[in-house]
């Protein structure tokens, strides 16, 4: 028994040693061109990991934001740098000589001025995503969202778009820029709130949606303003696949679907506070179809009784 014993301890630790081999191989990856405009020896993609986030608390962020390119980079968009909304802009470094911003900045026409004027809507800004040279913060290739593009006096309200600190390696030759925005409605009555997180790439020059606004968060309920609640919470997380379908690694996800009731207590009936707790766990595998990562849009509750 002994023997056998030792026999299985060897075996497990050569297999997870074989593993962790297995792994690195595919984590470090080969550096490669994104962008024909640079040389290939010359760009050396960031530190990227398999293990994304365990949880939306866990995401790690990038804190970058190079006030002295994004002035160059305002001025090949003429836009005018004071028109940034710059608590909502923000930047990380995609290459050595690459770097990647999402910006917000006031949309000034005379046509969106009435509109907003007539409807009491507000000032209206778009979200801009970007790739550009650092060196002289040339444009790459830009895209502006639109589903991020918003008057302020909306009902819904859009937080920044955080980037995500480490590259997603989803490919040899793919490292993806992953990022979240957050809308919510701003009420304390009707709770409402969803994360949407997105993966682009800088292919041959030109912006690549490899996945757009899968929700990593989701919050809805309903609540008396006061200490009574009742919600239910989407939480996930996010890892990359050792395993690939047409030439990308797949994506796996993590879901806890948490519900929550809260019934405040009274002094006056002398009943005490109510807390009761659900949870549900279940995973999706994402994969790539050839041109983008495609899921199956579940807005469904798993406690909550709103479908």
């Amino acid at each position: 028994m002994k023997i056998k014993t030792y026999l299985i301890i060897i075996g497990t630790f050569l297999f997870f040693s074989s593993c962790d081999k297995n792994k690195k191989k595919v984590i470090d990856g080969k550096e490669t061109r994104l962008s024909e405009h640079f040389h290939a020896e010359d760009l050396k993609p960031k530190h990227v990991k398999k293990l994304i986030f365990k949880d939306n608390e866990d995401i790690v962020l990038s804190d970058e934001l190079d006030l002295d390119l994004l002035k160059k980079v305002t001025l090949n968009l003429n836009i005018r740098y004071s028109d940034l909304k710059m608590q909502e802009t923000t930047s990380v470094n995609y290459m050595d000589e690459i770097a990647f911003f999402v910006i917000t900045y006031l949309v000034n026409t005379e046509e969106q001025g009435k509109e907003a004027e007539e409807n009491d809507l507000g000032d209206y800004f778009e979200r801009k995503y970007l790739f550009v040279n650092k060196a002289d913060g040339k444009i790459i290739d830009q895209e502006t969202d639109f589903n991020l593009s918003y008057n302020e006096n909306e009902g819904m309200h859009f937080s920044k778009t955080y980037i995500l600190k480490n590259l997603m390696q989803l490919n040899d030759n793919t490292s993806g820029v992953a990022f979240y925005t957050k809308e919510s409605s701003g009420s304390r009555v009707a709770l409402y709130s969803q994360q949407k997180f997105t993966i682009i790439a800088l292919v041959n020059n030109k912006i690549k949606k490899l996945l757009y606004e899968y929700p990593i968060r989701k919050t809805q309920g309903d609540s008396n303003g006061r200490g009574s609640f009742e919600m239910e919470t989407l939480e996930t997380g996010l890892i990359i696949s050792d395993e690939e379908t047409n030439g990308f690694l797949d994506l796996i996800v993590s879901k806890n679907f948490v519900y929550e009731v809260v019934v405040e207590g009274d002094s006056e009936e002398e009943t005490e506070k109510q807390r009761s707790l659900k949870v549900k766990k279940e995973s999706e595998r994402i994969k790539y179809n050839g041109k983008t990562y495609v899921f199956k849009k579940d807005d469904r509750y798993r406690f909550l009784d709103y479908n």
